[in-house]
């Protein structure tokens, strides 16, 4: 019975064991898959925290370098000190009524006119007793052309703060935008770098591959971190100098676009945003084709930079290891490399300037037909800045909007997948 069935076991025994193989070689493939998948989405979750932590970093960045690139640009176009001038010029006005009051009668028949052309409300809001003074400012010009602004006419200040606050708002505006803009380049390499390396160095852990020896690691880590800072110290452009251009380009198209419109002029609200658009149509080319400029020195003033912003020691460890210019020198290239792309980079930061424009501009709350004159305006725009300062609060709406634009998230995706 046995013989006669010996070959069927024989044969049943061998496709158990075949079956018991095949079946622990694709558990072992499955169970291979699985952690294989299970490391992939880790990886993947890993990745996704830390992108979403680098963007949150690179809002914290831009709140705390703000009040550095904003005190320059408010001292040097101090729209309150004109304000304070054109008051002045309004009290001893009143002063000089009171005294013509008090003149004889033939003295006050004398000077009725004068009298006439001094005479405001104090009723009346400031910026229109301003428009008021300013179309009485020509009759007084002084023919002292200091700079001094207490011996400019009215006129004469109504014209600097007609320039200077929109000026002012608008180098805030793109001098932000270029912040934001190349901090969001800037840390995205910075921790898509960081990430990389630690990534290989877990997955070298979890299977038990030694790369590099503890001691040879800690010296390379040294090594990027001199390189590292140093990168870090780059923003330091656009706040010392970068800011500068920015400004002065700006003064000069803000004088070719509003030079002949005076403070009396009564506008719409699109009426004035399209004399805004102008100048940011002109701005936007110049910043387009002078993006890198802007934002990072020639290479002959890198370590001129870096004297500014770093200590004797540090510099002499920098100095010391060529690997560390070498590296520096990589990172600055790819950043380099980013902002000579006009059609997505120069895209993104022409459209964080009009949302920042935009933004302001909705605070007026105006109706579209309702006709102001260009001194309301003025008054609007050196109130409404204040919104581009960060005044160390996180609920900025302006600033918010503008930090957490899709396209700047594509942008820092883009850099962050750039392996």
């Amino acid at each position: 019975m046995v013989r006669r069935h010996k070959k069927k076991l024989i044969v049943t025994t061998g496709v158990v064991a075949v079956s018991y193989f095949v079946t622990q070689y694709v558990s072992s493939k499955v169970n291979q898959f699985q952690e294989r998948l299970k490391e992939e989405n880790f990886t993947k979750e890993q990745i996704k925290r830390r992108f979403k932590q680098t963007q949150n970093d690179c809002y914290l960045t831009f709140l705390s370098l703000l009040p550095l690139l904003t005190e320059p640009i408010y001292y040097e176009l101090n729209v309150e000190d004109i304000t304070k001038a054109l008051q002045s010029k309004r009290s001893k006005s009143k002063g000089d009524q009171q005294r013509i009051q008090n003149h004889p009668p033939s003295q006050q028949a004398q000077s009725q006119s004068q009298q006439q052309q001094l005479q405001t409300s104090d009723s009346q809001p400031l910026s229109t007793i301003f428009s008021d003074d300013f179309s009485q400012g020509g009759e007084n010009q002084s023919n002292n052309h200091s700079n001094r602004r207490s011996d400019k006419s009215k006129t004469q200040l109504w014209n600097d703060l007609k320039i200077q606050s929109l000026t002012r708002f608008l180098t805030l505006v793109y001098c932000e935008s270029l912040l934001i803009v190349f901090l969001h380049l800037q840390l995205n390499i910075l921790s898509r770098k960081s990430y990389l390396k630690t990534a290989i160095q877990l997955a070298s852990e979890t299977r038990g591959i030694k790369l590099t020896d503890n001691t040879k690691d800690k010296q390379e880590n040294e090594k990027e971190n001199f390189a590292e800072q140093a990168f870090l110290s780059f923003s330091w452009w656009l706040i010392n100098r970068g800011w500068i251009d920015v400004r002065n380009k700006v003064e000069q198209t803000v004088e070719d676009t509003f030079g002949e419109i005076t403070p009396r002029q009564e506008l719409t609200i699109d009426e004035f945003a399209i004399l805004i658009s102008e100048v940011q149509l002109r701005m936007d080319r110049y910043t387009n084709e002078n993006l890198v400029s802007l934002l990072v020195p020639e290479e002959n003033l890198e370590f001129y930079l870096l004297q500014q912003t770093n200590d004797m020691e540090f510099l002499s460890e920098f100095n010391d290891d060529f690997s560390n210019t070498q590296e520096l020198k990589v990172l600055l290239g790819e950043l380099k490399g980013y902002l000579n792309d006009k059609q997505q980079v120069g895209g993104i930061l022409n459209l964080l300037v009009t949302v920042g424009i935009s933004k302001i501009l909705d605070n007026f709350n105006l109706e579209k037909q309702q006709k102001v004159k260009l001194a309301s305006y003025l008054m609007m725009v050196t109130k409404q800045s204040n919104s581009l300062l960060s005044d160390n609060s996180l609920d900025n709406d302006v600033l918010f909007t503008m930090n957490n634009l899709q396209e700047l998230d594509d942008l820092s995706a883009g850099v962050y997948a750039n392996f």
